[in-house]
């Protein structure tokens, strides 16, 4: 688990680096992967804005039903456009990446993940803290 910060995006570009990014989004990408491979985030930020992150990884049926957690899953949404912008008309891996800002390439799908995760972190469904009169904590729970 690390802590990152939702102002920073550096913090989150340490904890997740971009190969450990295209090793999982390669992972993902296999036709019958079951199993899904990115970021969860564990916490919503604080005040200051620090959240906690993990790598994981999470069966693709699975769900989070307690809303404790946010699993976001390594993709490379870009690889399906080819440079002349025809869905599905090149090779599922740019045969030269480019790279560089805004022309599609590898640094392009990371920099989307990582918006993807900052965003996740500021709008996802946290469960609220629990207090001490809260709801949850009155009334039986066996035993």
């Amino acid at each position: 688990m690390a802590e990152a910060n939702v102002n920073d995006r550096s913090s989150v570009e340490r904890m997740y680096d971009k190969d450990t990014f295209e090793q999982d989004a390669a992972w993902n990408a296999r036709g019958k992967a079951t199993i899904l491979r990115g970021v969860k985030i564990l916490s919503a930020p604080d005040d200051e804005g620090r959240i906690e992150l993990s790598r994981a990884s999470q069966h693709a049926g699975e769900g989070n039903l307690e809303g404790d957690s946010v699993f976001v899953p390594a993709y490379k949404v870009q690889d399906a456009l080819s440079t002349d912008g025809n869905a599905y008309s090149s090779s599922v891996e740019p045969v030269s990446p480019k790279g560089g800002p805004g022309q599609g390439g590898t640094a392009d799908a990371y920099r989307a993940f990582i918006d993807q995760i900052l965003q996740a972190a500021q709008t996802g469904p946290f469960k609220s803290d629990i207090g001490l009169d809260e709801d949850r904590l009155k009334g039986f729970h066996g035993g």
